[in-house]
């Protein structure tokens, strides 16, 4: 593989997508900072000579909690080897980002091989998984890196039980185990739902190379060494949920039956923008583009023939990815609850679409055999163009146009401040690992105070001790702290750190009996009366060090049966692929120095894909793509209203601008902030008649905007802010204004005061209108070409001295700059006024093409008789009229042709 062109090509077009990676700081993902800090914590811990630790004792504040016990440590382990190396944080973690990236198109690559794709076909499978949408999204945008890592290595797992199924090397069979093994210590979940697609390749490999008892029973030895080799983890991680909180992971938002996907969503294109939106949506999709370049390999099914790779073996890769491809987007659709409900452990995943990571494999294989299917004079500009296809379609996720995280040095004080900052104690969702007898919020802890001076924290309370004790201490370490105590009576004493089993403590060296401390859960112990040496240690189970040697113990008797089971007498430099005595004279054979042994089509991929590195044609083009940050898209007004220097309002949408009492209408304003916030404020948005007292109508109140926290709002960014106003029932028709502002979450009272006006709120442009249907007009009639009069209704017969009233309904017919007045005569068969009403009109804030109610307050008539009404608009104080186009038009008025009779 490493000496071939189509490899290196790949590598080549793959630095395209770890281009982003070399900027400064992390990409700014949901949860690459969380991670991040848990590859501080492993490094830490490492430093205090523990390698695999199954307590965290600096996170939750200092007080701990048992995160590698139950989450995979393979991440963090190749973290801290980076900072171990010597590299600062952030390059301890991109470093392997970037790595996993290219190991796992590699992997991808040599599958291809395998089934017997050429090598361009395979550049392009190794292309696709790296550039499908799931992927790029986990790299920039998500920042799970541990479920990357797994199914990076996913492809390795599929290789090497491939080789190993094909011959009989043990080589091979412990790489396959290996690389099974390794899939929890990376991420629990991937590995799970990785199970029954392994499972279906090793069916689909028996199917190719021949089915026999030998190589069943070297499938089943290879499942069996990879569960041992990683039982030390995955027993204990099972075993032990019932200590821990991780019900809560079956509840609320993390439900799996709330985040089934539908298939216009699956089958969606990726964003080919920037629409610089802090809170945008989930991109899950497959990737319409992935799967138009994957159509030609299903085709060929139908056509039963295929130009470059013929056969039995090509017809089972297409059935069986096909075959899986189907399995995955069916587990992502509602229609397969039932199976998720049944499945032990299988909500766990919580997220349906986690499949689409796995759909990426038989996806890419696909779209690399569509490469050799098609004719064979088309396979250089089909390479060239599907290559570009996966690079532009990956464009909208590539860039997170969001401001780095530096993370250069980090302390364990600024770990306590995130945790606070973003409420992850534990760094943790939703306090799933916290101990099952703590309940509750923990906001802090006494050790802070430690933390922050760089010191290792006394983890002894000595408010717990007893009037008139002394304490002494010997030896502070992580997971291990001795004193030397004097008690004048025997003492209940708190030790600050979450009990779970493995804290012991010991008096004089001789264990003594722990309990926890109620809601709390922090570890207690009874010392009795004396001067005594105690020790707060905390010490793995015997069935936990039983497991660590059982899983070690295979790992090392298979490292020693692969290395002494070698004959050394046939070890020739010719074996050793990648030395580089070998490797050179390898290039020079296949033709990689002499250029002209390159076909055209390679030299094109090598050319396009070298210019678009060095001009960094993929940024170029994503950034004439960004929207500014003061036009969000989709907005229908855009503003620039500054609250406090802290925040901006740049844009609003409503929808409808006309609701009836009972009903509903959404509010989207865009959110900008102008600087990183300390504050977490919250938005209201008030709605009360735009004549009249300024009482609130309804109102909204969003405790998180946007569903982020504003302390957590990235400069960078805008947020989309959702509100929904549901009207009234007794609501009184007519027009309402808007008024949006921000305070503080934790002190409502303190609102962000507008610059230069002093104002805590801005009222939105336009008014919303609360309908009232309204008897319409056999004709419309228009005011000045610029407003309708399109109803009217009013009662045919009154009583003389009684007022009474009537509805009008206007609409504005473009957006009108002045506020008009309309006046309402009602005047008797001699032309006399027996009632009239002028009434201020905000017909500047009147939404276009909607129809506005007016309610008409009249004064009773004078005397019986018959009366008609007329009806027309002025400006004030200009008295300019505007006149009607009506017939029935005897002035700068409508005369409206129904007779009202007062008794």
């Amino acid at each position: 593989m490493l000496r071939e062109r189509g490899f290196w090509l790949m590598v080549l077009w793959l630095l395209l997508i770890v281009e982003p990676m070399t900027r400064p700081g992390l990409p700014p993902t949901e949860d690459g900072v969380i991670h991040a800090y848990r590859v501080l914590e492993m490094h830490r811990l490492w430093k205090a000579g523990i390698f695999y630790p199954r307590w965290t004792p600096d996170l939750v504040f200092g007080l701990g909690v048992p995160l590698f016990h139950f989450n995979g440590p393979l991440f963090p382990w190749l973290g801290a080897a980076g900072i171990w190396l010597g590299f600062p944080l952030e390059l301890g973690v991109k470093i392997p980002l970037a790595g996993l990236l290219i190991l796992g198109s590699a992997g991808v690559y040599g599958l291809a091989r395998l089934w017997g794709l050429s090598e361009r076909a395979a550049l392009i499978a190794g292309l696709a998984f790296a550039s499908a949408p799931f992927r790029i999204r986990e790299l920039y945008w998500q920042g799970d890196f541990p479920q990357y890592l797994a199914l990076s290595l996913l492809p390795w797992a599929m290789f090497a039980l491939h080789r190993a199924l094909r011959g009989s090397r043990w080589g091979w069979r412990f790489a396959a185990a290996g690389a099974i093994a390794l899939l929890p210590l990376s991420h629990n979940i991937s590995a799970m739902l990785s199970a029954p697609l392994l499972a279906g390749y090793t069916i689909g490999v028996l199917g190719v190379e021949g089915l026999s008892m030998r190589r069943l029973r070297m499938g089943l030895q290879i499942a069996a060494l990879g569960i041992g080799m990683a039982a030390f983890f995955v027993v204990p991680a099972i075993a032990d949920r019932p200590l821990v909180h991780l019900d809560r992971l079956l509840q609320g938002e993390y439900d799996f039956r709330k985040h089934f996907l539908d298939p216009g969503s699956l089958f969606s294109l990726p964003p080919l923008y920037d629409d610089r939106l802090g809170n945008r949506r989930l991109i899950l999709t497959l990737g319409l583009h992935q799967i138009l370049l994957a159509l030609p390999a299903a085709g060929w099914l139908v056509r039963r023939r295929c130009h470059g790779s013929e056969g039995h073996r090509q017809r089972v890769l297409v059935i069986g990815c096909g075959g899986a491809l189907a399995g995955m987007i069916w587990m992502m659709l509602p229609a397969s609850q039932p199976v998720w409900e049944r499945i032990p452990l299988l909500a766990y995943a919580e997220f349906p679409w986690r499949w689409l990571g796995l759909a990426a494999l038989p996806i890419a294989m696909m779209i690399g055999l569509a490469v050799d299917c098609v004719p064979h004079r088309w396979h250089g500009p089909w390479t060239l163009l599907t290559a570009g296809v996966l690079i532009g379609g990956s464009l909208g996720l590539l860039y997170n146009g969001g401001t780095p995280v530096r993370l250069l040095y980090p302390t364990l004080a600024d770990l306590h401040t995130y945790e606070r900052r973003h409420r992850y104690p534990g760094l943790i969702s939703v306090g799933e690992l916290l101990p099952r007898w703590v309940s509750g919020e923990i906001e802090g802890s006494p050790l802070e105070e430690a933390y922050r001076a760089g010191e290792e924290p006394m983890r002894l309370d000595p408010g717990s001790l007893p009037p008139g004790s002394t304490v002494q201490t010997i030896s502070r370490r992580a997971l291990d702290q001795q004193y030397l105590i004097y008690l004048p009576v025997s003492g209940d004493l708190r030790f600050y750190v979450l009990a779970f089993p493995g804290w012991t403590v010991r008096v004089d060296g001789r264990l003594v009996p722990t309990w926890v401390e109620a809601q709390a859960g922090w570890l207690r112990a009874e010392v009795p009366a004396g001067l005594h040496e105690v020790q707060l240690r905390f010490e793995p189970l015997l069935i936990w060090r039983l497991l660590e040697f059982f899983s070690a113990g295979l790992a090392i008797s298979g490292a020693w049966r692969l290395a002494f089971g070698i004959r050394f007498r046939s070890i020739r430099i010719s074996s050793v692929r990648v030395g580089l005595l070998r490797l050179i004279p390898s290039l020079v054979s296949r033709g990689w120095i002499a250029w002209r042994a390159w076909p055209v089509s390679e030299r094109a991929v090598l050319l396009l894909g070298s210019v678009a590195l060095l001009s960094q044609a993929p940024y170029r083009l994503w950034a004439w793509t960004r929207v500014p940050l003061d036009r969000p898209l989709g907005a229908q007004a855009h503003l620039r209203v500054d609250y406090a220097g802290q925040v901006r309002l740049v844009g609003y949408r409503m929808e409808p601008l006309s609701v009836a009492p009972g009903e509903q209408a959404r509010l989207i304003l865009w959110w900008r902030p102008l600087r990183m916030m300390e504050t977490q404020y919250s938005v209201y948005v008030h709605v009360y008649p735009l004549i009249g007292e300024p009482h609130p109508t309804f109102q909204s109140d969003h405790m998180h905007p946007a569903d982020v926290p504003t302390n957590a709002w990235d400069p960078e960014r805008m947020y989309q802010d959702v509100h929904f106003l549901r009207v009234p029932e007794g609501a009184e028709p007519g027009l309402y204004r808007i008024r949006v502002g921000l305070y503080e979450r934790l002190n409502p009272g303190r609102r962000l005061q507008l610059d230069g006006s002093g104002d805590d709120g801005f009222e939105l442009p336009l008014a919303l209108v609360i309908a009232r249907p309204v008897a319409p007009l056999a004709r419309p009639v228009t005011f000045g070409e610029k407003i309708h009069l399109v109803g009217l209704e009013a009662p045919l017969e009154v009583r003389a001295g009684v007022p009474w009233s009537i509805w009008l309904a206007f609409e504005a017919l473009n957006r009108l700059e002045t506020d008009y007045k309309v006046f309402v005569h009602v005047v008797d068969e001699e032309g006399r006024v027996g009632s009239q009403r002028d009434l201020w009109q905000p017909t500047s804030r009147w939404p276009m093409r909607v129809v506005v109610p007016v309610s008409v307050q009249l004064d009773g008539l004078p005397r019986p008789g018959r009366y008609t009404l007329r009806i027309g608009w002025y400006a004030w104080p200009e008295m300019t009229h505007l006149l009607p186009d009506s017939s029935a038009v005897s002035g700068p008025f409508y005369t409206h042709p129904v007779v009202i009779i007062a008794r």
